[in-house]
């Protein structure tokens, strides 16, 4: 009766709200009003692959990032639609389109494989949110070249390009504050200068947090430099540096804490970037990039473990367009060298050679897409993968999109040997695993009354051979395990629209099913149901905006035997959030609260990790 009641109040707050807004003026137009300043937008070439492309895409840029005073990569992964982030203090697990598997998610920075991805977490606050052009989520298949992997989907952060001084129209400082429940205290400081006959961004950024549960802090600093320099006939030049330093606690599950365990993670790289002209229609980009990684894993019983791990690459893209636009060629290659040393097992090393094509033709109201790739390993061989589409645009408003793929996932050095991420007490590696081999195939039809309106549905399908997974021993530490056959196909159903006037709604659902062919089970960390509502209400002429989310996930596993005694039920949350514009002193702010879990619900994000609880969180940020 109680989860009832609770449902019924939920719909009566959004419907109450769709309501008050009928009859509210312009949605849009207060939007010009609450702009802070003009803010360079998301790259047109993106838009471009949206619009012309059978994958499936979303974007959240620069201008969305600034207004809606997201702090970090995860806050604005959750803002899209079929895209779920849960946090924790080893890292991120995100859920692309219903799947339970950040393992299969490729995770790109200026399209460059970012490291690493262990044990499902991905390390994504690395790359301060102040330096971030465009966030842009491709659903699986993903195209070939982005990379090897992918299978899951992928997230490409491009970073942003600093103007010169004397066409910059941006404030050139940034200064953050946000404080909140459990101890939260966070700030960052981004300035931009001229250097180098260039532009350089830098930004530099601490955060301390105290969990609800024993050992559950957290301590986080980093240091970024983002320098580029316009030459002569279209080239750029561009150098990124970064440093990040995280202290953390392990706490465990509330079946095995782990009140001692503490984990120091530290990360640099440093990348270098060029792009110019092929010809009058071709471009090229490389990247030369260097990462480092070192982790000291302090377990419950005060045995201390070290990894180490270094890796070296080269990428490089060219694309040649015809001049009328009905055809593009995507040639790219990529080489990499990643080793690591960890106490428990010891030095591996591996070589990875990747090469893709992909080739585009536009004709009348098709778009087709082809692309092939080979990747080459020195410890798993030979992986080929592949990509094929189909878009009709039946008129200007129905766009109908088909697309298949096939992709191999060669298991981490996390997945193999030793976690990055997770302390030693609760998670093993396994050597004996086999390569991932998926095909994924999907077919979106796409409705857009109007220019803000859409409706869009997508049934999709994964065959999994060789499925990694992870399997709970009586030890209560968690291995992976291959799945011999499993699959999962269901339908995503996503809209976006004005309500009346000022009110703008957005909406999520996936419905799905997923089984391991040998057991009839569930897969891991994949309901049946997911629900993301956003609505987002201006009110006029008062800079001021209301952000209301509500997101409902049902019962999931955390393990392949899927035992009821450790299943996570379904949940349903609320979180909230104003912000506003203000002028201080001369200088341009934004000030905001969000109330995150608002009904204090105790769920489960992870097999017995309880969220902590309700969360207040104020902020503001200033821009002169």
């Amino acid at each position: 009766m109680r989860r009832l009641m609770h449902d019924m109040a939920v719909c009566a707050l959004f419907g109450a709200v769709v309501v008050f807004a009928q009859d509210s003026p312009s949605y849009a137009e207060d939007m010009a009003d609450y702009q802070l300043e003009e803010i360079t937008v998301t790259a047109v070439r993106v838009e471009e692959y949206i619009s012309n492309h059978p994958q499936l895409v979303e974007v959240i840029g620069r201008r969305e990032i600034v207004e809606r005073n997201l702090a970090t990569v995860e806050e604005a992964l959750k803002t899209l639609p079929g895209v779920d982030v849960s946090q924790g203090s080893s890292g991120s697990r995100v859920s692309i389109r219903g799947s339970g598997r950040s393992s299969g998610v490729l995770v790109l920075v200026n399209g460059r494989p970012l490291n690493s991805n262990q044990y499902g977490r991905l390390d994504l606050n690395t790359v301060p949110v102040d330096q971030i052009e465009s966030i842009t989520v491709f659903k699986p298949p993903v195209p070939v070249w982005l990379g090897p992997g992918g299978s899951d989907g992928a997230i490409n952060i491009v970073t942003r390009i600093p103007p010169a001084a004397d066409k910059a129209k941006d404030p050139r400082t940034t200064c953050k504050l946000r404080a909140g429940s459990y101890g939260l205290v966070a700030g960052s400081l981004s300035r931009m200068l001229e250097l180098f006959h260039g532009t350089a961004q830098v930004t530099v950024s601490a955060n301390h947090r105290d969990g609800k549960r024993r050992n559950s802090d957290r301590d986080t600093a980093s240091a970024a430099v983002d320098w580029s320099r316009q030459g002569a006939q279209g080239v750029r030049y561009a150098l990124n540096g970064r440093y990040y330093d995280s202290e953390y606690g392990c706490a465990g599950p509330t079946d095995n804490p782990t009140p001692a365990a503490r984990q120091r993670y530290r990360k640099g790289s440093l990348e270098s970037r060029y792009v110019g002209m092929l010809g009058e229609n071709g471009t090229l980009e490389t990247a030369l990039y260097g990462d480092f990684t070192t982790l000291r894993d302090r377990s419950q019983s005060g045995f201390v473990a070290t990894l180490d791990e270094y890796k070296a690459g080269f990428k490089a893209d060219t694309t040649w367009t015809a001049a009328d636009e009905s055809w593009e060629g995507r040639l790219g290659v990529l080489s990499e060298w990643n080793t690591i040393d960890q106490t428990l097992t010891g030095e591996h090393e591996r070589f990875r050679n990747s090469l893709s094509g992909q080739y585009d033709s536009r004709f009348a109201a098709l778009t087709t897409t082809i692309g092939l790739k080979g990747d080459v390993t020195n410890d798993f061989g030979i992986d080929p993968g592949f990509t094929a589409g189909i878009g009709w645009s039946v008129n200007e408003k129905v766009l109908i999109k088909i697309t298949g793929g096939y992709t191999v996932n060669v298991p981490t050095f996390g997945q193999l040997y030793q976690t990055a991420h997770g302390s030693i007490d609760q998670t093993r590696g396994n050597a004996d695993l086999n390569e991932e081999r998926i095909w994924s195939y999907d077919l979106g039809i796409e409705y857009r009354p109007a220019k803000e309106t859409l409706l869009q549905i997508t049934f999709f399908r994964t065959d999994s051979a060789d499925l990694i997974s992870y399997q709970r021993g009586g030890d209560l530490i968690y291995r992976p395990v291959n799945i011999a056959d499993a699959w999962r196909e269901g339908v995503e159903l996503t809209g976006k629209s004005p309500l009346g006037t000022r009110l703008s709604s957005e909406t999520s659902l996936i419905l799905q099913h997923s089984e391991n062919s040998a057991t009839g089970q569930q897969l891991p960390y994949t309901p049946k149901v997911k629900i993301k509502q956003t609505l987002r209400y201006s009110f006029p002429g008062r800079k001021t905006r209301l952000e209301a989310s509500l997101r409902y996930e049902g019962r999931r596993y955390s393990q392949v035997e899927n035992r009821a005694a450790n299943a996570m039920g379904a949940f349903t949350t609320i979180d909230l959030k104003a912000s506003r514009a203000f002028t201080l002193w001369g200088v341009t702010c934004d000030g905001y609260v969000t109330v995150e879990n608002l009904f204090d619900r105790r769920y489960q994000a992870h097999y017995a990790y309880p969220d902590d609880g309700i969360r207040l969180i104020a902020g503001a940020q200033a821009r002169f």
